[in-house]
């Protein structure tokens, strides 16, 4: 009897400590905090139409669904490189705001004007959405696409390229105010002559563009660039021009002795903590596509990345984003000034940026809806992904971050 009841009493003690156990497992696999609005994705019939689509000679570029689906699957349809994710992924931690999302969006946009934050992410042409203050995602939804979906990020990859520049700039590898033909000297006599480096990367090297047809489509592609010629001084006005990242990302391969792949994983995705892999565009000659279809990334990814350029992914010992390279985003020339179409104040292209804002914030944007804000000042990141309709109407998250910026929801104190 006595050995009974001790093997009774062992029975339960062991039965309640598994209890407390998986009680305590389950308490530690709590999903993460963001909204889903129950997005199921595209059906069978669905994918397949859409490869009959391009397998009958159909464009991508038709908005809508049948855009999304390129958007979101680029890796069936076009040419790419991998690069593996990080070792070790940086943790997000998440701490949702109703504030934030019950943020009101301004009354005089195009389309959904007036409406909560997260209805609008709903109702208007959104993908995916995450912000992060002070290193904490505040926000983050996903009405058209999956969490672990890669999203082509199109023209953002460009500040990627930029960011490499400024890397090899710390390395004291590059000059920036050195012309780009005291590094390629096959550009001298060509339109590309005497233009400082420091005014490619503000878009406005005054290269015509017109001169530059087959730039991307042979195996020599410097030879290539060296067949443009000049429409004006560079430095004299703003003009948006995909060689200009293309040279760039010569540039970094050259100074660097690594293709852009290998230096994009080896020097910032694999330093970012990114949590999923990401894929790079490569065109018929194996150059990296930066300049053009660029990244295909998760939206936490892209954020990430944003995060090297505020105080929170600062923090690090050896930064990937120096005290210099901020500096020279926001040292921007004062001919480049204009006023932004989207919200009406004074902006200026720097360092691949699209609009750098008086009050030092910056934001790079792309075709379709995608985009990505940021404020060192507030430690505050927003990264979105969106697709045009077939209206070919496309979401403002440009106007918003910059509304969201200067709303007073994100001090410091």
């Amino acid at each position: 009897m006595k050995n009974t009841a001790i093997l009774l009493l062992t029975i339960v003690f062991l039965s309640c400590k598994n209890e407390s156990k998986e009680e305590s497992i389950t308490e530690s696999t709590k999903g993460p905090k963001y909204e889903t609005y129950n997005y199921t994705g595209f059906t069978k019939e669905e994918k397949y139409a859409f490869h009959k689509h391009i397998y009958d000679g159909g464009s991508w570029t038709v908005y809508g669904d049948t855009e999304r689906y390129f958007y979101l699957n680029f890796s069936e349809i076009k040419n790419h490189s991998h690069i593996p994710k990080s070792h070790t992924t940086k943790i997000l931690e998440e701490t949702p705001r109703d504030d934030v999302k019950n943020f009101i969006t301004p009354p005089n946009l195009k389309k959904g004007g007036g409406l909560s934050l997260n209805d609008y992410v709903q109702q208007v042409e959104v993908n995916g959405l995450i912000i992060i203050h002070k290193g904490k995602v505040v926000f983050e939804g996903y009405p058209r696409m999956f969490p672990d979906d890669l999203h082509v990020n199109f023209l953002i990859t460009q500040v990627y390229v930029s960011t490499a520049v400024a890397i090899l700039e710390d390395r004291g590898l590059i000059d920036t105010s050195k012309p780009i033909d005291h590094y390629f000297g096959e550009l001298k006599d060509s339109g590309w002559e005497g233009v400082p480096i420091v005014d490619i990367l503000s878009m406005s090297s005054g290269i015509d563009r017109a001169s530059l047809d087959i730039f991307e489509a042979s195996f020599d592609p410097v030879q290539d660039l060296a067949t443009a010629k000049s429409a004006k001084p560079s430095g004299t006005e703003h003009q948006f021009n995909n060689a200009d990242a293309m040279l760039l990302t010569l540039l970094v391969e050259k100074m660097s002795g690594l293709t852009f792949r290998d230096f994009l994983e080896q020097e910032i995705w694999h330093k970012i903590g990114a949590e999923h892999s990401a894929l790079l565009a490569i065109n018929i000659n194996g150059l990296s596509l930066s300049y053009l279809d660029g990244l295909s990334t998760s939206l936490r990814d892209l954020a990430r990345f944003g995060l090297t350029f505020t105080p929170s992914g600062r923090k690090s010992a050896n930064p990937i984003i120096s005290e210099a390279h901020l500096a020279n985003i926001r040292n921007v020339n004062e001919n480049l000034k204009k006023e932004s179409r989207h919200t009406g104040e004074t902006i200026y292209s720097s360092y691949q940026w699209s609009a750098v804002y008086e009050d030092g914030d910056f934001y790079k944007g792309a075709h379709g809806g995608q985009g990505l804000y940021i404020s060192p000042a507030k430690d505050l990141v927003i990264a979105f992904f969106g697709t045009s309709n077939t209206d070919r109407e496309r979401n403002q998250l440009d106007v918003i971050s910059r509304q969201l910026s200067k709303s007073g929801l994100f001090g410091l104190e």
